[in-house]
């Protein structure tokens, strides 16, 4: 049985960020759209990094 998210939000933390439903097999995920205003990073590389990250770690290997 898959467990449920429990999804805590920091005080004074901004509530109406964008967010969107993503359901995977059984589970039903809420994701909430949030970046640093002050950023340096694009949401290319972002997505860029997190995709070599999640390959990596499902092949054993390591970024230098």
């Amino acid at each position: 049985m898959a467990e449920e998210l429990n999804i805590v939000t920091p005080e004074g933390a901004e509530t109406t960020a964008p967010s969107f439903h993503e359901k995977i097999g059984n589970m039903k995920y809420n994701v909430v759209v949030h970046f640093a205003e002050k950023g340096s990073q694009t949401v290319k590389d972002r997505l860029k990094r997190v995709i070599l990250h999640e390959a990596n770690a499902k092949s054993g290997t390591t970024n230098p």
